[in-house]
């Protein structure tokens, strides 16, 4: 008889530690931000960049997320195509597919931008990934990304540099200042927050 309570005692202990606050704590979600010079964060200070202003975005919504920046200036869509497996990792649970704007700069057509990118959305797809889209704003290549959104059922962020004027941005005028990746972290912030939710079931 003196076992059982010593063994009773040991089943409430491992129950305890199964159900409580570090074994329910789920890991924080990675989200990607897979593009060019904008994801980069070009001409800004790490904590400046976009990967980091995202994730504060993301902390002032509630959302504990680990950024991770995978942008690389003067990147097109074929050439993010080409990097996709090396760039996005295996933990990831939600990738921002940001390219089009060199690919629109070094003259491109059209249809090679949306076969690129669709590609990327379906493996991402493939992987198990959420996916969220940021399109360039109006015009044929911003219906280009309305369309794929669409057909792909992701979400999208339609225009990056909506609200970023020219006063938000860096002298180049192709590039957000720190107030401007702010201005567009917290327009992504609301889309990946959604995207998350729906991913979750509510």
């Amino acid at each position: 008889m003196t076992g059982y309570p010593r063994r009773s005692l040991l089943l409430t202990l491992v129950a305890a530690v199964a159900t409580g606050p570090a074994a329910a704590a789920e890991p924080a979600p990675v989200i990607t931000l897979f593009g060019d010079s904008i994801a980069a964060g070009y001409g800004l200070a790490p904590s400046d960049g976009l990967a980091s202003q995202l994730q504060a975005a993301l902390s002032s919504l509630g959302i504990q997320a680990l950024v991770r920046n995978a942008g690389l200036p003067g990147d097109s869509s074929p050439h993010g195509l080409a990097r996709l497996n090396g760039s996005v990792r295996k933990d990831t649970t939600l990738c921002i597919v940001e390219f089009g704007g060199n690919d629109r700069r070094l003259g491109y057509p059209e249809a090679l931008t949306r076969d690129s990118l669709e590609v990327i959305v379906k493996q991402l797809k493939d992987r198990g990934v959420t996916v969220v889209l940021a399109g360039i704003g109006a015009g044929e290549r911003g219906e280009l990304y309305r369309q794929l959104a669409e057909a792909e059922h992701v979400a999208l962020y339609p225009d990056l540099f909506a609200g970023v004027g020219p006063d938000l941005r860096q002298p180049d005028g192709a590039h957000p200042n720190a107030a401007g990746a702010k201005i567009i972290a917290s327009g992504l912030a609301a889309v990946v927050a959604d995207a998350l939710r729906a991913r979750q079931g509510g």
